[in-house]
């Protein structure tokens, strides 16, 4: 019997070894070549995360804008509104300020030179010392005495006062003593003259609610 031995070319075509092949013909099969790789495709996901995140930027600064434009009009507003109530600088004021008080009222101790009144005994011995000083006028010295008065008349009163240089200003400074007794500082100023002062103790009494120089020492 005799044996055929088929070329390896004949193996490879019918696909596998032939029949009564000897044990030292080895057929090596061939190894399939690797499956191709298939493209990388692209994640289509990642630009549209993009643009949900820049719209979510966009949203979020569009909306501080919005905020601070309208805490920005309601801080005008009340700006506005507290211009428009407050009336202090515009609005006229009625004048009701009070005459200012005599200088015995705000300072009991000042030297005066007001013309004083008879609404107190203070008040009348200003009022005493300005008649002669100022009004220059012994009538309205002795009008403001009591009409027992150890006083001189006003002729004399006024004799006196023309021994005074025209132009000539008193102070009068007044402490009350007890009632009706004021212990009395007078300064006379004559031009050209250095300052003279004459301490006096003065008793004022009243007399249906009028007060009048009394007695003079």
């Amino acid at each position: 019997m005799t044996n055929t031995t088929r070329h390896p070319a004949v193996v490879d075509l019918l696909g596998g070894t032939p029949h009564g092949a000897g044990a030292d013909t080895t057929v090596t099969a061939r190894t399939p070549p690797p499956s191709p790789k298939l493209p990388r495709t692209k994640d289509s996901r990642s630009p549209r995360l993009r643009y949900v995140a820049a719209l979510i930027v966009v949203i979020a600064l569009l909306g501080w804008f919005v905020l601070r434009l309208l805490s920005g009009n309601d801080e005008r507003t009340q700006v506005r509104i507290a211009d428009e109530t407050d009336t202090s600088e515009t609005a006229p004021t009625l004048d009701v300020t009070p005459p200012a008080p005599a200088a015995a009222e705000t300072d009991p101790t000042a030297c005066r030179t007001d013309p004083g009144d008879q609404k107190s005994g203070a008040g009348v011995i200003a009022a005493f010392e300005h008649a002669y000083y100022v009004t220059r006028s012994g009538t309205a010295v002795r009008e403001l005495t009591t009409p027992d008065t150890s006083l001189p008349s006003k002729e004399k009163i006024q004799a006196g006062i023309d021994t005074v240089p025209t132009g000539t200003t008193h102070c009068v400074r007044i402490t009350p003593i007890s009632a009706g007794i004021y212990s009395v500082a007078l300064t006379e100023m004559r031009p050209g003259q250095p300052p003279s002062q004459f301490p006096q103790t003065i008793t004022a009494k009243e007399f249906d609610g009028r007060w009048f120089v009394d007695v003079v020492n």
